[in-house]
């Protein structure tokens, strides 16, 4: 075990003083780093160096935790026996001495630099001359900019005069955690947390809920949580980090299955066949008060979760043995009679709920997102509301159900989370060195808008700058939650980060597969201790 974690890590670890064959490009790094930036280009000029001098110029209060983050990382890359002193100055061109970083929050200007539609919001630009000068117009764009900034002096503390502008090309770039059938410290999901950011990921999807438990306390229903569920506090700790480093977390609860845990005190609300078996993990959702009990945790998880844009209902995997449209008559009257839909299946049924639901999601503002399994039906009575952003995992190509491309074609935003290449907590799977689910794979061969269209093998390609295109992601899924230790898990996922980040912000400028990494590249692979 212990060989093969160390391989793949020795590989992406090299020494910023090991970097003497890419001399020529430690003082200009941007291009060679990970990821590449969209665009740099040097001139003549005066070289910009970290000094004891140095100081950092806020136009903005709010930047000063982003900025203190930066006198960190200075610090540490220039070996400074203090922090850069953190200014606030007002006016529009405050005196710069040689050394100083002034951080300006507006629009960057970026030139004749085409800035990828979908990256608008995390444009910055990096001025270098003997004194720096960082423009984003959002503290989101700054930290981006400021995370390049870092990796940059970590390689060299001397730059090359020039300009950079960067962007990315999918607005959001992620990572699940199904921390439902797994727990993992709120330690452990910091350290994730500051990886992710560190490669410029900026989505954490947390699969909460799941058949083996449930990871957080509802507040309406404190006695689901597992004995392990993170406290109150505990979460807090969790998203107040993703907030720090300007992360989005998506919640997820599931439903109608996958619910065993949440039910199993609950019989009443167990599905219950013609035939007279129940299905624990199954919720009826034709029983009015079944419907009222899960409403009421939806909205406990849109109050603990008051920062996120999305929340995640699940949706997928209900018709799975032994349930089937044959023996749910309920779900099909249930549909009939609040649709009026005299022909309504219990197909039909799953997607009203779940419309039900994700109108009391957008009622608070939210966007409600869901798994693709009862989406892709063709012609259904009832269809899932076009407000309802789809993730797309398992595309079967099957006659009767559409590919991504004909959900996009209907009006449906999709996100991307291609199942072939899932990195799963599982005995007979190898997350190092497959062809796919790896570090190398998801480099060489996963793309942020290839979709799945024939698992296994063939994909639909929706262009980056589609209206209808959220992003795309990796999933961390624990089928075994056994089997490898938190530990043991985060010394493979690491490795996954700087792929990701790479395919996900997707500079043309990037090595065009893994083996060609720039030792620069390598070098600033993982941060460094906090603070960073």
């Amino acid at each position: 075990m212990t060989t093969s974690t160390q391989s793949p890590a020795a590989a992406l670890m090299t020494a910023p003083e090991n970097l003497s064959n890419e001399s020529q490009n430690v003082r200009f790094p941007w291009t060679h780093m990970s990821p590449a930036v969209l665009h740099a280009e040097p001139y003549a000029g005066f070289v910009y160096a970290i000094s004891a001098s140095t100081r950092i110029l806020i136009d903005h209060e709010g930047l000063r935790p982003l900025a203190t983050r930066l006198a960190f990382g200075f610090t540490g890359a220039a070996g400074l026996a203090k922090p850069p002193a953190i200014v606030l100055v007002s006016g529009g061109n405050p005196q710069r001495d040689k050394g100083d970083v002034e951080l300006k929050l507006s629009a960057p200007d970026t030139a004749d630099v085409p800035i990828p539609v979908k990256g608008a919001r995390e444009t910055y630009r990096i001025d270098i001359t003997n004194a720096l000068r960082v423009t984003a117009q959002t503290l989101e764009a700054m930290a981006r900019a400021l995370t390049t900034l870092h990796k940059a002096a970590l390689v060299s503390t001397i730059l090359e005069p020039g300009v950079v502008i960067d962007a990315p090309a999918y607005a959001e770039r992620s990572v699940l955690i199904d921390v439902g059938r797994k727990y993992y410290s709120p330690e452990w999901m910091k350290n994730l947390l500051r990886e992710m950011a560190w490669n410029q990921l900026n989505t954490l999807h947390l699969h909460l809920t799941d058949n083996e438990g449930v990871r957080v306390i509802f507040p309406s229903a404190q006695y689901i949580a597992s004995d392990d569920a993170w406290s109150a506090a505990q979460l807090k700790d969790i998203l107040d980090t993703a907030a720090a480093y300007h992360i989005e977390v998506i919640p997820e609860i599931e439903t109608p299955g996958h619910m065993d845990w949440i039910l199993r005190n609950r019989p009443q609300f167990q599905l219950k066949l013609s035939t007279g078996q129940s299905v624990s993990k199954a919720l009826d959702f034709s029983i009015p008060a079944a419907r009222k009990y899960l409403k009421m945790l939806v909205s406990d998880l849109l109050d603990m979760f008051p920062a996120s844009r999305h929340v995640h209902l699940g949706a997928d995997e209900y018709f799975l043995d032994p349930i089937s449209q044959s023996n749910t008559p309920q779900l099909a009257q249930y549909a009939r009679d609040e649709s009026d839909l005299p022909n309504a299946t219990s197909e039909d049924a799953v997607r009203y709920f779940v419309n039900d639901l994700a109108t009391l999601v957008q009622k608070r503002g939210k966007i409600a997102r869901v798994w693709n399994d009862g989406a892709v039906q063709r012609n259904p009575l009832i269809a899932l509301d076009k407000k309802t952003q789809i993730e797309c995992w398992s595309i079967w190509g099957r006659s009767h159900e559409m590919n991504v491309q004909e959900l996009v074609d209907a009006g449906y935003t999709v996100k991307n989370a291609n199942g072939d290449y899932y990195f799963i907590i599982r005995n007979n799977w190898d997350n190092l060195f497959d062809p796919k689910h790896s570090p190398h794979g998801i480099y060489d061969v996963w793309r942020a808008n290839h979709f799945m269209d024939k698992a296994g093998a063939a994909i639909t390609e929706i262009p980056a700058d589609s209206p209808y295109m959220a992003g795309a992601g990796i999933q961390v899924w624990a089928d075994e939650p056994n089997y490898r230790t938190p530990e043991e898990v985060w010394e493979h996922l690491k490795l996954w980060m700087l792929p990701l980040g790479q395919r996900t912000w997707d500079s043309p400028n990037a090595a065009p597969d893994y083996k060609s990494l720039s030792l620069i590249a390598r070098a600033v692979a993982h941060p460094p201790p906090v603070p960073w």
